[in-house]
């Protein structure tokens, strides 16, 4: 499964959902983990409204399973959740390597509900 980091550097969690113009993209699963990519958005014009700008950032990352954020307001979490995306908030500054172990060790441990079912629904779709 795609996991999005909001991330404009691509090694830490640094920035709030409405003001992050780039996702660190990797893929998880049963074996371990790998970066992809980094997704930047385009230039945004200043007529835009925040609603067009969240669904934005949405549409950017619609094929990740979780996306990991240090915030993010209300308007933009339900456009995050109605596209089906798991939504993770972890603390400003937070390294994604480390957050990625942690959660590759639940994984191996006790996985939590919304993890096994984030899995299990990647592999249907597969």
């Amino acid at each position: 499964m795609k996991l999005a980091f909001a991330s404009n550097e691509g090694r830490a969690l640094d920035s709030h959902f409405g003001q992050c113009n780039s996702f660190a993209i990797f893929e998880f699963g049963e074996k371990g983990y790998r970066q992809l990519e980094s997704r930047t958005l385009p230039a945004v014009q200043e007529e835009t409204e925040e609603c067009d700008k969240f669904q934005q950032r949405v549409d950017l990352i619609s094929d990740c399973t979780v996306l990991f954020v240090t915030k993010i307001g209300g308007d933009a979490t339900k456009k995050v959740l109605q596209a089906g995306i798991i939504l993770l908030q972890s603390e400003q500054g937070s390294e994604i390597i480390p957050q990625l172990d942690q959660l590759r060790q639940m994984l191996r441990n006790r996985p939590p509900l919304w993890l096994v079912k984030a899995m299990k629904r990647r592999k249907e779709e597969d």
